[in-house]
């Protein structure tokens, strides 16, 4: 099982989609250190990668399962932004990192399974008392959105996911499960954020810190 992560769609897609979840700084200065080992998991084109360089950490790195979108980001080979064939080959070791950075990801995970999968692969990963900071959407409310959340393979336990017309699979969460999936950390911090997704649409989404 390769956590359903629909990376074909992904390397099709990778010179045109534009990822948009903001890193907030204030969060980023309140729980990172300038020499934390920080992952960026399901880094993309490293986007965020880039950021925080650019804010002086020193031991940033990026990894995902699409390859198209490494070579997008790979200006030139010192970007610490690397492929992986599956979700679980990290060339980490367990406890080894301060922190992880997950932005977007959840959503592209369609079933309870897989995240639960990945929530648990990428805690082995942290040290004690490490940090996750998490970005995704929840449910949305407005009756457009709502009318096209569905059961996954009709299990009513895997609400909120839906069909794009490129023929990918995406998910919204009800708080409940978002706080079931992370349930081995201790939130410390949490708010809801104004996004614009990759296709241009106005959401509403969460972003979390918890520490294992």
């Amino acid at each position: 099982m390769d956590i359903d992560n629909q990376k074909e769609y992904w390397d099709k897609v990778a010179e045109k989609k534009e990822f948009t979840h903001p890193l907030d700084l204030q969060l980023i200065k309140k729980y990172f250190r300038k020499n934390d080992r920080i992952l960026d998991y399901g880094c993309g084109y490293g986007r965020v990668v880039l950021q925080l360089i650019k804010q002086g950490f020193k031991n940033v790195m990026g990894f995902d399962t699409s390859l198209e979108l490494i070579k997008r980001g790979t200006v030139d080979e010192d970007f610490p932004i690397y492929f992986i064939e599956s979700y679980n080959a990290l060339p980490i070791g367990d406890e080894e990192l301060d922190s992880v950075i997950l932005f977007a990801v959840l959503t592209c995970i369609p079933s309870n399974k897989g995240q639960k999968t990945l929530i648990e692969y990428l805690r082995s990963k942290l040290k004690s008392g490490g940090i996750l900071y998490l970005s995704d959407y929840y449910l949305q409310t407005d009756s457009k959105e709502m009318e096209r959340y569905e059961f996954l393979n009709g299990d009513e336990e895997n609400y909120g996911v839906f069909t794009l017309n490129e023929g990918v699979i995406f998910r919204h969460h009800s708080e409940k499960w978002i706080k079931e999936l992370i349930k081995d950390f201790d939130i410390i911090e949490e708010k809801i954020i104004d996004v614009i997704t990759m296709n241009g649409h106005k959401a509403k989404g969460f972003q979390i810190i918890a520490k294992k």
